[in-house]
């Protein structure tokens, strides 16, 4: 489901009470556009078709600290608690009224706060997320204006000519607002997420099969990642193992390229276990032309993790003009199951720099992938395609997601240029990378570091092929490059493992990479040469750099 439960506001005031009114106000303003936005109307008049929004009160999480911490014991493998993965209970639940553990949750007198404030307005949460964190209110903006004592407009990012409703100044009582990280859409001008770094070209199709258009030196096919990457062929066999690939509202997998493309590349799973649904968990089928983006996600967890079920998930495209709530909601409904998906993979991507106007935006989402994996989930993103460092990609930045670039070639394996990689500008470098990031400065040398922001998190934190991979795309067969190719081959790879060491009574890897920079280092190939694209660019050298 969307969020954990619906909860009647009459239940919430039982539990919390109301809140006592002030005067004082806090105000949050933005003085000036960000770069790429233009206002297009000032008024609000011709609001959203459907005359009604969706507004997310995010609510101060009280353990956060406690939460990484724990996510950190059970993720390193020399910790005595590796593997013990916690419950939905144990990471932060909200349950009819009352909280059930505090490790995500808000303190009760902040929740309390908030909902009197919201009341006082007439408004009532129809929804809130799993911990207890997001309270969410739907109503027009001509109510928004009049409780946040704000002026939304609409706005229209050019490069993609894709208009949001924003207002550059908004205020709350000030003792709600002590209690709140955010407000979502308020003043954040966030664009919507970049493209995954794909080029594709249309491949002769004479031969009829895929597999043989090419030599896997010029097209990449299931079969050709299966030897080198020792990708077994056998079914895995233990039931509650799955993949969920993130999708986008907008781009619908084509359940017919599917099919012709494991019907061509692997006949012997051409009735692979898969399925497509909504937030809400209502099932749905696929009959339009998917990007190659999509497909190549879709077509290579579905098409390497052999009987591995593989789901994709949708969210609903009411007012996520920036792709950021459909997000926050996919995550909140994996946080939401007694038992998510063990691989969680979304090849979304924005550049870092978007979120300057909404850090807090990004710490949140950094936030719930920090709960899945301390659930046992792998969350797994693509590093994005920008190889320009100063432009870093998130969610790749997010410490508690493993991040995929990508390599291309076979003799030698390089880095691919068209794979982003570099360091954060937002989140600091984590414990289990401190040894490796060092020292691969002390390579890279004062002059070439000195233009980025080396104490942040660095990435990619591991890579694999990522070049000249076919797809079918609405009826054709594509030739791709892209770094979401790469995170679904590595998330196959994952759920594969995951089966064996099921299989051998043992927990799932979870979130990975305090293993991958420790024990795991001797599992990986060495990427010693390439580099990325871009004015600054990195070289991979031995040893961990944008590459491992």
């Amino acid at each position: 489901m969307l969020f954990f439960a619906t909860i009647l506001f009459s239940q919430l005031l039982m539990v919390f009470g109301r809140s006592i009114d002030r005067s004082k106000s806090s105000v949050t303003t933005r003085r000036s556009l960000p770069d790429g936005f233009t206002l297009r109307r000032s008024t609000a008049a011709n609001l959203h078709p459907a005359g009604i929004f969706r507004f997310g009160f995010n609510v101060d999480s009280q353990n956060q600290t406690a939460l990484h911490a724990s996510l950190v014991a059970t993720s390193d493998p020399l910790s005595s608690e590796y593997g013990q993965h916690l419950s939905k209970s144990q990471v932060g639940q909200w349950d009819f009224g009352s909280w059930v553990a505090q490790l995500s949750a808000p303190a009760p007198e902040s929740v309390k706060t908030v909902l009197g404030w919201l009341q006082d307005h007439g408004l009532t949460p129809d929804a809130v997320s799993p911990s207890g964190n997001m309270l969410t209110v739907r109503m027009s903006l001509e109510k928004a204006n009049s409780v946040l004592n704000a002026n939304y407009s609409a706005y229209v990012h050019a490069a993609t000519n894709t208009t949001i409703w924003r207002t550059l100044s908004y205020s709350v009582p000030a003792h709600v607002d002590e209690h709140l990280s955010f407000i979502y859409p308020t003043t954040q001008f966030i664009p919507p997420p970049v493209s995954a770094a794909v080029t594709t070209h249309v491949t002769d199709q004479a031969t009829g099969n895929v597999g043989q258009i090419a030599a896997c030196a010029e097209a990449i096919t299931p079969q050709c990642l299966q030897k080198p990457y020792n990708i077994p062929s056998t079914p895995a066999t233990t039931p509650g193992n799955g993949i969920v690939v993130g999708g986008s509202a907008a781009q619908v997998t084509d359940l017919n390229d599917l099919k012709t493309f494991l019907a061509q590349e692997r006949p012997d799973i051409a009735s692979a276990p898969f399925t497509m649904q909504l937030v809400n968990g209502t099932t749905v089928q696929g009959t339009g032309t998917s990007s190659a983006t999509t497909a190549v996600g879709v077509q290579y967890t579905a098409g390497l993790a052999t009987n591995v079920s593989t789901a994709v998930i949708y969210p609903g495209q009411e007012d996520d003009a920036d792709g950021v709530q459909g997000l926050l909601d996919i995550t909140n409904s994996l946080l939401a199951q007694d038992t998510p998906p063990l691989v969680f993979l979304t090849s979304v991507q924005y550049e870092e720099a978007a979120f300057h106007t909404a850090p807090e935006v990004a710490q949140s989402l950094c936030n719930a992938f920090a709960q899945l994996g301390a659930r046992g989930t792998s969350v797994i993103v693509t590093s994005g395609g920008s190889g320009d460092t100063s432009r870093a990609m998130f969610p790749a930045t997010c410490p508690y997601v493993t991040s995929v670039g990508s390599t291309q070639g076979t003799n030698p394996e390089r880095a691919a240029d068209f794979s982003a990689g570099g360091f954060s500008n937002v989140f600091p470098r984590p414990a289990y990378q401190l040894d490796a990031v060092d020292g691969y400065l002390r390579q890279l040398g004062n002059s070439s570091a000195s233009s980025t922001n080396t104490t942040g998190r660095g990435y990619p934190d591991v890579s694999a092929q990522g070049a000249q991979f076919v797809v079918e795309v609405g009826g054709q067969v594509q030739s791709v490059n892209s770094t979401s190719a790469s995170s679904a081959t590595f998330a196959a790879v994952v759920a594969l493992l995951n089966d064996r060491l099921l299989n051998a009574g043992k927990p799932p890897l979870g979130f990975l990479n305090p293993l991958l920079y420790s024990k795991g280092l001797p599992g990986l190939n060495d990427i010693i040469s390439g580099s990325s694209s871009g004015p600054n660019g990195f070289t991979a050298t031995t040893g961990w750099d944008r590459l491992v």
